[in-house]
């Protein structure tokens, strides 16, 4: 008896990894893919593994592999070359869990194959196609918050939402801010506190900080005197708050409309605080002192290492934020003429 017992224990591990086990076929009959190695790579909850296989003469493919947890991950196959120059040739992308038993199948485009056995496989494909029927990124703002809703507490939705929404949101959907973190917050908790939804929500709340509303973080620099300034230090004062170097052409012929916005308005509560971007004192001092500029400026000559310029996502100068009193963001990237009508606007 007791070696009985011993034997089916031995055999328990054997067990348990088999149902942690997900299997792929794939066939595919689209022409010119005889033969050809197919690859899967996959996020097995722990690391990413690769796997090959040559497909079979009529076209079949099979893998199987092992998760190490209940979750849906994602899975790539690729038929062809892994990569190629940075860039995969035929992708599939699709969302595997133990336990599932996949079927692909391309008779066309590997864009348009077909995935049954894998449920949020075919929701990552619904999903696709309903996006690509539309640019007006409101209307996909609805498709993704339909999808999130449905899927509160998936990998595969924060991935998809993550990869469209998870950097320069401020630069490229400033006006949609509020409902992105409002179908962020649709995510479980415990989604929103994994890596990676963790770090969507921490891209979102950083970037609303930069568009009209947010409250601009606080910086640190120096003056050329080696004065400490931080931007909370204006708290109560309308701020011009303008990113430049010396050596950058377009920032320095910004300064004559500066001024004149300047002499008129230093005297009504407003400030402009130049931050330069330069990495070279004399460079920077010249500056200031051949264009005669009359405003604060500091720097922490870091140039593109600058952290301010980092968080605040300057990725090209000139760039300027307008805050009110409070450090509330009210316009941003002022230009030339634009600058005196805005500032018309708040101080009166």
């Amino acid at each position: 008896m007791k070696k009985i017992i011993t034997g089916v224990l031995m055999l328990c591990p054997i067990v348990l990894l088999a149902q942690n086990n997900f299997t792929i076929k794939g066939n595919i009959s689209a022409p010119g893919n005889e033969r050809k190695k197919v690859y899967l790579s996959y996020d097995n909850g722990e690391k990413r593994s690769v796997d090959s296989t040559m497909m079979k003469k009529n076209g079949e493919f099979d893998f199987s592999g092992t998760m190490l947890n209940d979750e849906y991950n994602e899975a790539k196959i690729t038929v062809g070359k892994l990569q190629q120059k940075g860039r995969t040739e035929s992708q599939i992308i699709l969302f595997a869990r133990k336990g599932d038993k996949i079927s692909v199948n391309i008779k066309g485009l590997v864009s348009e194959a077909t995935i049954t056995g894998s449920e949020q496989s075919e929701a990552y494909r619904n999903l696709q196609d309903s996006l690509a029927g539309t640019r007006d990124i409101n209307k996909q703002l609805a498709v993704y918050k339909q999808v999130i809703q449905k899927y509160p507490d998936s990998k595969m939705a924060l991935a998809v939402f993550a990869g469209r929404f998870g950097q320069n949101l401020s630069k490229g959907y400033p006006e949609q801010l509020p409902e992105i973190l409002n179908i962020y917050n649709a995510f479980s908790s415990r989604i929103k506190s994994t890596k990676d939804g963790a770090a969507l929500g921490k891209a979102i709340e950083d970037n609303r900080s930069l568009v009209i509303g947010g409250i601009l973080p606080d910086f640190t620099a120096k003056t050329p005197e080696g004065k400490v300034v931080n931007l909370h230090d204006f708290r109560g004062k309308y701020v011009l708050v303008d990113f430049w170097a010396s050596w950058c052409i377009p920032c320095r012929a910004e300064f004559p409309f500066l001024k004149k916005a300047y002499s008129r308005f230093k005297s009504k509560n407003f400030e402009i605080l130049g931050f330069s971007i330069d990495n070279e004192r004399s460079l920077w001092v010249s500056a200031l002192e051949n264009d005669d500029v009359p405003w604060l400026n500091i720097s922490n000559l870091l140039g593109h290492d600058e952290p301010a310029a980092i968080r605040y996502q300057i990725y090209g100068i000139p760039a300027n934020f307008l805050i009110d009193p409070d450090g509330k963001v009210i316009a941003v990237n002022l230009r030339g003429e634009m600058v005196e009508p805005t500032l018309e606007k708040f101080i009166k």
